[in-house]
């Protein structure tokens, strides 16, 4: 039985890395196609990535349909993508989401996927949260709460450029307190 086990695991991991070898060609060709500005092709090779369940190909996908490029614009289709991607384990999916959102101007669903987003561990959400709490009357204390999370994050949670806002925004919110 534990043998059988075993090799059903070995031959699991062969497929998973043929997969991963044929994700890694399409992002290849996808950054080739982008340098050349063939949007079109570029998009197929995230679509063809993100139907092999890569996560990352599903917020490309989700970000080509956001923006027009290389597809007709629908913000339905990014979306379907960025939820796809969230809930395969990836953070981002749910920030540009977020971000899609908050474009819109609905604060209140911006609110709640920047939250599961920095659930995850997510350091731009806490930021962008901190800015949505720092716009709101009363908001402040909420605003210096996410802001500290932010900060207590490591360099893959957070981008060194987030980190600077996230101090920039807690030293302005202390000046604004005294």
């Amino acid at each position: 039985m534990i043998k059988s086990r075993v090799k059903y695991s070995k031959r699991q991991t062969v497929r998973k890395n043929r997969a991963q070898t044929e994700i890694e060609a399409l992002f290849d060709s996808a950054d080739r196609y982008e340098e050349i500005r063939q949007f079109g092709k570029a998009f197929r090779c995230y679509r063809t990535a993100a139907l092999l369940g890569d996560q990352w190909g599903q917020v490309n996908l989700g970000n080509y349909y956001a923006a027009g490029k290389g597809v007709k614009r629908s913000l339905q289709k990014a979306a379907y993508w960025y939820r796809k991607a969230y809930h395969g384990g990836l953070a981002c999916g749910a920030r540009n989401l977020a971000i899609d959102r908050k474009n819109q101007g609905n604060a209140r669903s911006a609110v709640q996927w920047f939250r599961r987003a920095a659930a995850m561990g997510d350091g731009e959400s806490y930021v962008e949260l901190a800015k949505i709490y720092k716009a709101r009357r009363g908001g402040r204390s909420a605003a210096e709460a996410h802001l500290r999370q932010a900060l207590k994050l490591d360099e893959e949670q957070i981008s060194e450029d987030a980190r600077e806002q996230a101090r920039a925004l807690l030293d302005a919110l202390r000046d604004v307190g005294r």
